[in-house]
């Protein structure tokens, strides 16, 4: 599905192989050329929506001059190295996720694969129920094919760029990835929000290995704060359809991330816990496959690191290999 939201921003809605079904791309078009935001995966019936989209919105690459990487996830960036070959756009990212993508080098993918089941294991998820430790590194650098990271240009909070004759202003939201960016026109109040902002559910804010940001839900909430500073307009999101002034939305997803926190206080005044388990109490048999559960055992990880940051929760080691929660 194509989408034209005003004059210069353009929505495909890309088929991606997880939950959600679709990830947004948005073109911003100018008189002289037009700049791409995140990519898409790297499968087949990915690559053949963005071409039909771009076919009916009548786009070239020939004249693509730039593309913005908001965050290292597959299907924000799966695309990106056939694109930035076929049109030569100079590539854009933040130097923190910029530095992440060598996570899709194939010597780099098993280990990270490996670190994160480790990481989950030790959380109390079974190494069973991790989807990658079925998935042959091989087969996933088929679908995430990014450049190499001197081919990438960084860029930093703050920091303006110009993107189809138009300034935006790059906005650094950690929180779903360390290095995740949003991207603000001053003018109009456009916000190109990545997956920080979602119209209807929660982005997923988790742990997945000791090598990550330790409070990324700390993070996630200073990220809300912050951009609640801003004089949104129109809100263009990862996935989900574009809305219209963010401030209910930013105050729901605070209060949901408060509702969790003292959901899990409450689970630990029964005794100590591990992550999987306050995971399970939580969501029962909601979760209905394995991808589902380790993003929801992470997410709880999350909100346990941020309740022992704020000095609510103990982290106890009984062994190597055992982690559990107390409430303090």
């Amino acid at each position: 599905m194509t989408s034209r939201n005003n004059d210069t921003i353009i929505r495909f809605e890309i088929p991606i192989p997880f939950p959600l079904g679709t990830v947004n791309i948005y073109a911003i078009v100018g008189e002289h050329g037009w700049a791409m935001i995140d990519t898409g995966m790297g499968t087949p019936p990915a690559r053949e929506a963005l071409a039909e989209g771009l076919k009916r919105a009548g786009l070239s690459l020939s004249n693509l001059h730039a593309i913005v990487l908001t965050h290292h996830h597959p299907d924000h960036v799966g695309l990106s190295a056939e694109l930035q070959e076929a049109s030569g756009a100079t590539v854009y990212m933040h130097s923190i996720d910029r530095s992440a993508l060598h996570y899709f080098q194939m010597e780099h993918m098993a280990e990270r694969f490996a670190k994160t089941s480790h990481f989950l294991a030790r959380h109390g998820l079974p190494r069973t129920e991790l989807w990658y430790t079925k998935v042959e590194p091989r087969i996933m650098r088929q679908l995430i094919r990014v450049p190499r990271v001197e081919q990438i240009t960084p860029v930093e909070d703050g920091q303006q760029i110009s993107l189809a004759g138009t300034s935006y202003r790059v906005i650094w939201t950690p929180g779903h990835s360390d290095g995740q960016i949003c991207l603000f026109r001053e003018t109009d109040g456009v916000f190109l929000a990545a997956d920080h902002i979602l119209p209807r559910i929660s982005p997923n804010i988790g742990l997945y290995t000791e090598e990550d940001r330790p409070n990324p839900l700390g993070d996630y909430l200073n990220s809300l704060q912050k951009v609640a500073t801003f004089p949104i307009h129109t809100v263009y999101p990862g996935h989900g359809e574009p809305f219209a002034h963010p401030e209910a939305r930013i105050a729901d997803l605070i209060r949901h991330h408060e509702k969790r926190c003292n959901q899990i206080l409450h689970l630990l005044t029964d005794g100590p816990a591990q992550a999987a388990t306050i995971t399970d109490r939580i969501f029962g048999d909601r979760l209905k496959d394995d991808e589902t559960r380790r993003m929801a055992v992470a997410e709880v990880v999350a909100h346990l690191e941020y309740l022992r940051a704020q000095q609510q929760v103990h982290l106890q080691q009984s062994s190597e290999d055992f982690l559990q929660y107390t409430a303090i």
